[in-house]
């Protein structure tokens, strides 16, 4: 009997514990920030540009993103030649020549230019073999960064000694 009174206390307890627990509730803890979460989505085209991500992953997914980035760099400037019969002479012609146009502006076009992330070579005028744009910082883990060719629509991955080649290119 003393037994089963010492256990039925011992419950009581523990109960009228838990309810008082339950009913202060837990303070939520403010969540800190981490390095990963304060850069966002690497897909969000408003963390375009910048340098290289450091993680493989986070690499590869900013990877999309400044490709088509590049891409569209390379289709303005294929207009530009299309309306004005020759190449942008420097980079302040060619960035005036795309903040005229409101789709570019949408597309973060002169941002990126202006952010200089994308270094581009204006003369000589490229053809389809000779670089026309570059990521201005390589990915280290890998010492390769995206570079767009004169033809306004190819971008290749290529390591360092492999960009100095194509740079250097007649």
């Amino acid at each position: 009997m003393k037994r089963a009174n010492a256990c039925r206390i011992v419950v009581m307890g523990v109960s009228v514990l838990l309810v008082a627990l339950a009913l202060a509730g837990c303070a939520k803890k403010k969540k800190v920030a981490t390095e990963s979460e304060s850069a966002g989505n690497p897909l969000d085209a408003k963390n375009l540009g910048g340098a290289p991500a450091q993680g493989v992953v986070r690499r590869g997914a900013q990877r999309q993103v400044n490709q088509q980035m590049l891409r569209s760099i390379g289709q303005y400037y294929a207009l530009f030649q299309t309306e004005n019969g020759r190449v942008p002479r420097d980079l302040p012609e060619f960035l005036a020549y795309v903040k005229s146009d409101p789709n570019a502006r949408a597309a973060k076009v002169p941002q990126t230019l202006e952010s200089g992330w994308v270094v581009m070579v204006f003369s000589p005028a490229p053809s389809g073999e000779k670089v026309l744009a570059y990521e201005k910082e390589a990915f280290q883990m890998f010492q390769n960064r995206l570079v767009l060719f004169g033809d306004g629509n190819s971008v290749k991955l290529m390591t360092e000694p492999e960009f100095q080649a194509a740079l250097k290119a007649p």
